[in-house]
């Protein structure tokens, strides 16, 4: 019986923070509250206080249960093989960027969420909602920088910050430069762009690496 009740609580609890996406997703996470998201989810608004203690509680839960983007998660990071030798780094790092700009640009829910923090970053939420993205970072840094010495964390950051940039400004201009973003044919160029990038990256790494290995001797 104990075993049913956590399951339909947890189910009952998806239906919530699938409900507060669709809710940010159609009027903005300032317009969304916890009565919007108790309708959709057709649930009584105690349950939500239950749950998640409230609006701060129900939003840093979105984020960390993967509903933002699936990558933030542990799920997203047990994934990823342990070991890669540093050849195949570059090629994981790309597709992981690749990834999150295809799932951001899909989740409007997710880019609303992201100027709700550019808007109230001195809150004490947004600023526990950016910290746990910059966790996730690091433990994925940490899993697959191939040279910890050439500062992973600053180019992973650059790598993001253009994405975000990116993506959220396709909402109010169909090109950048002659990259048309309200076509696939333009997204693929920025893909394209993305694993040259890393590519050309992993192997000035590894030339900077060799010179050092060669220094040393």
């Amino acid at each position: 019986m104990k075993v049913i009740k956590r399951r339909n609580r947890q189910m009952t609890m998806e239906r919530i923070l699938r409900a507060m996406g669709d809710v940010m997703a159609e009027r903005g996470t300032d317009k969304a509250g916890i009565n919007a998201v108790a309708e959709r989810a057709d649930v009584n608004k105690v349950l939500i206080y239950r749950y998640f203690g409230g609006w701060n509680g129900l939003l840093e839960a979105y984020v960390q249960r993967g509903f933002f983007l699936s990558m933030f998660n542990d799920k997203f990071l047990d994934s990823v093989p342990a070991n890669l030798p540093a050849e195949n780094r570059s090629k994981v790092w790309s597709e992981y960027t690749i990834q999150f700009m295809r799932e951001f640009r899909a989740r409007k829910s997710s880019q609303e969420l992201i100027r709700w923090e550019m808007a109230h970053g001195e809150t004490e939420l947004a600023r526990r909602l950016a910290e746990f993205r910059d966790n996730s970072y690091k433990n994925l840094v940490s899993k697959l920088a191939p040279y910890n010495d050439f500062d992973p964390i600053a180019i992973t950051s650059l790598m993001v910050a253009a994405v975000t940039n990116i993506v959220l400004n396709s909402a109010q201009r169909d090109h950048i430069g002659d990259i048309d973003l309200r076509s696939d044919a333009g997204w693929e160029r920025l893909e394209t762009a993305i694993r040259r990038i890393y590519s050309s990256l992993n192997i000035a790494l590894e030339r900077e690496n060799n010179k050092k290995e060669e220094a040393a001797v």
